[in-house]
């Protein structure tokens, strides 16, 4: 038991005063054999526990935590992934790591094991149905016009999906557009089925919540103290804390998938939602001709019920989360493409073409000094650590200043690629609720008021009303003083913006303007010149120049 200053203080008394190790553990109270393996260089003074020494100094993880705030500042922090993938870069610059051992992300927060759990995997999304389907491609001769029968309006159904990455399909919950729900909407349901109306056909967060409650749960398999991991979109209908705070008390971790990558990383919609729609146009297309009828909204539960066990079976939910890469875990499931990062992030991980090139050449060079040595990395000095992180906050810094774009507020900021049942999370969506639900402030306009606090009118404050509408001229503004506006824009024959004939009449007139080719003055047309109207390419010259 001791502190590390002691182990400093020990380890300066022997390099600078010349005392022995012995004398010096004894002095400051800390293990001889510890000081001695920092006197001899074995062990880095900066190490203050036990295990392997770390990569980076004291000041190499300074630098890191200064860049790492910084970015966040400009509006580009960073997720835990992506530092570890600039430690990495940082680390390979100074030559402690190549690029085939890169650094790996220990958490202390408790891990949750699943790997071998593909039952308590989930993943749950909506799908939109209408009874006005699309026909599918028949065939027919080459001047035949097919028609089908289509219904003449169609309003939307709201299905509620969900499947697990073993191949276990939840019943479906239907959201039909209505005031009241009638029993007759689920007739030729399949069992489990359930639903509910709103009045768009759409669900939202209280409809989310039924589900998850009242449908969810009492269908997902006994899991007995093990949590359930369920994976969903962004909507902002999925996300709320009083969901949030549910999940908790029933073991749910709620992971919310990363925005704009629901198309390659949600398993329903990679694998499953797209069959569906296949087959629910063939099965309405099969309907129709057996009842020789349109599609009403009495129809849609029993023939989406028979599309969604075909769409969503145990083959199409296992093939869906593995082609999405959550179950077997893999990175190789994903299309690189898919993950190619964008110009600011490009910048920040060290993506710049030029600033890359410049390295290689550099380590390149460094490679041929050493002689091919690489049984000791760390002989080299290496570039000059402080360039690497000040390259990339210069050129963020000019992206931000070309494009400034206000901040969103929204939810999906928090929650993007989060587990929105942690408790950092969850603090910071109550407060964005919080803030959201606060009074907006109306912008006040400088305006006169009376005595009685209303504002006056033009008309009651006595002040005249000017028009002027210059189709060319010069841009003055309409001030209560002539005296406000600069010479150059009035007039050069009546020393006025507006006329006096303007200010006197009641109606609306509009004023146009010409410029004289000679002094380049402006003029009235009409009020002080003779000409009415001067064409394109016609030559002007004011009464001072003629």
């Amino acid at each position: 038991m001791y502190s590390p200053t002691r182990l400093n203080n020990a380890y300066i008394a022997v390099k600078e005063n010349n005392i022995s190790v012995i004398r010096a553990a004894r002095q400051f109270d800390v293990p001889e054999t510890t000081l001695r393996d920092r006197v001899k260089g074995r062990i880095t003074i900066d190490t203050v526990r036990s295990g392997r020494s770390p990569i980076f100094s004291m000041e190499e993880e300074s630098q890191i935590v200064t860049h790492l705030k910084e970015m966040a500042q400009l509006g580009y922090g960073y997720t835990r992934g992506e530092v570890v993938d600039i430690s990495t870069d940082f680390a390979v610059t100074l030559r402690k790591r190549d690029r085939n051992n890169p650094l790996t992300l220990r958490c202390s927060n408790k891990e949750i094991h699943l790997e071998n759990k593909p039952h308590l995997i989930f993943n749950v999304d909506e799908k939109g149905i209408q009874q006005n389907h699309t026909p599918p491609s028949v065939v027919a001769g080459k001047n035949a016009s097919v028609q089908e029968v289509m219904s003449a309006k169609s309003s939307t159904t709201n299905i509620l999906g969900c499947g697990s990455a073993a191949g276990l399909a939840i019943s479906p919950f239907f959201v039909f557009a209505g005031q009241r729900m009638r029993q007759d909407l689920m007739e030729g349901k399949s069992p489990g089925a359930d639903g509910t109306v709103s009045e768009s056909g759409w669900s939202y967060s209280e409809i989310f919540r039924k589900y998850l409650a009242d449908h969810f749960i009492h269908h997902a398999p006994g899991r007995g103290e093990d949590p359930i991991l369920l994976l969903l979109d962004g909507h902002k209908s999925h996300v709320s804390v009083g969901l949030v705070d549910w999940a908790k008390e029933y073991n749910i971790i709620l992971f919310v998938l990363p925005a704009h990558t629901s198309h390659f990383l949600q398993p329903l919609d990679v694998g499953c939602y797209g069959p569906f729609h296949r087959i629910y146009n063939n099965e309405c297309h099969k309907e129709t001709k057996k009842m020789s009828s349109v599609i009403t909204r009495y129809d849609i539960c029993e023939i989406a019920c028979r599309t969604y066990s075909k769409a969503l079976s145990s083959e199409n939910l296992q093939m869906a989360f593995k082609r999405t890469g959550i179950f077997p875990l893999g990175m190789s499931a994903i299309n690189q493409e898919y993950l190619l990062p964008s110009e600011a992030f490009d910048i920040g991980c060290g993506g710049d073409a030029e600033a890359n090139q410049g390295n290689n050449d550099h380590e390149e060079k460094r490679n041929e000094d050493s002689e091919g040595d690489a049984s000791n990395p760390d002989v080299s000095e290496g570039p000059k650590a402080e360039n690497f992180f000040t390259s990339k906050v210069f050129k963020i810094k000019q992206l931000k200043s070309e494009n400034k774009k206000a901040p969103r507020k929204a939810m999906s900021k928090i929650t993007s690629g989060h587990c929105i049942t942690e408790e950092e999370v969850r603090d910071k969506m109550v407060v964005h609720e919080e803030m959201r639900n606060q009074p907006k402030k109306r912008k006040t306009v400088g305006t006169k008021k009376n005595a009685d606090g209303k504002r006056m009118t033009k008309k009651a404050r006595n002040e005249p009303t000017i028009h002027n509408s210059q189709e060319a001229g010069p841009r003055g503004e309409a001030h209560d003083s002539e005296e406000a506006i600069k010479e150059s824009d009035k007039c050069c024959v009546c020393k006025l913006y507006t006329p006096v004939e303007i200010r006197n009449s009641v109606s609306l007139i509009f004023t146009k303007w010409v410029a004289c080719d000679n002094c380049s003055h402006w003029v009235h047309l009409i009020y002080c010149t003779e000409e009415r109207v001067i064409r394109k390419g016609d030559q002007f010259l004011c009464k001072h120049c003629k």
